[in-house]
């Protein structure tokens, strides 16, 4: 069985300042990689996800089914961040939120991974996209073995042991990621990430998106 890669960080840290451990560019080659989601779940609920899990992709994990589990380690408004990403293939996989002591659980579907999907080059912030997931449910119990696609079924049985409270299939509804998205994301990772070393790389990012 091949060797699953879990990175530990801190919860992430909703409407809060960057930690001072992520103000630092950890390598030369470091990237931040953010991602809006919605888990529309009931009404009631905020459905913005506290953490996203991402698989970093090796060129022999065929269907983007891999085994290099890292988790979000900050957000903040509308945005899921993962903070000293090295360069490589990503996507997001699943995410969850916590409410009245609960933890609610969403494992996306093979549509949602595949337009996740996203090349991180050096020194850079790229959007991931912004996404609108629907968490299904049709067995209190056993609802991912019994309902999930083969990328759900994956992906749970990696982080199952990690996770508590209730279990979703997070099905594909509204995927958008537009150069006015991208540039909204990039202004306002510049608001939440002033006085830290990763400045000039989102103002060179910014050069680019204005540019396109």
């Amino acid at each position: 069985m091949k060797k699953i890669v879990f990175i530990l960080v801190s919860l992430s840290l909703i409407g809060c300042g960057l930690p001072k451990n992520l103000r630092s560019v950890d390598e030369k080659d470091s990237s931040v990689i953010g991602i809006s989601i919605r888990t529309l779940t009931l009404k009631i609920f905020n459905n913005k996800p506290e953490t996203v899990y991402f698989v970093k992709l090796d060129e022999k994990d065929e269907n983007n089914l891999g085994n290099k589990i890292i988790p979000s380690n900050y957000a903040r408004g509308d945005y899921v961040y993962l903070i000293n990403a090295r360069p490589g293939k990503y996507a997001a996989v699943a995410s969850f939120f916590t409410q009245t002591d609960n933890s609610y659980n969403s494992f996306y579907d093979a549509a949602i991974i595949r337009s996740t999907v996203i090349d991180v080059g050096s020194n850079q912030v790229v959007f991931a996209g912004k996404l609108s997931i629907e968490n299904r449910m049709k067995n209190l119990y056993q609802n991912i073995e019994q309902n999930g696609d083969k990328a759900q079924l994956h992906y749970y049985n990696l982080l199952k042991s990690f996770m508590y409270g209730t279990f979703y299939c997070g099905t594909y509804s509204t995927f958008e990621r537009t150069k006015d998205q991208e540039n909204d994301f990039l202004l306002n990772t510049k608001k939440y990430f002033r006085d830290s070393e990763w400045m000039p790389i989102i103002d060179k990012c910014l050069e680019v998106t204005e540019k396109k």
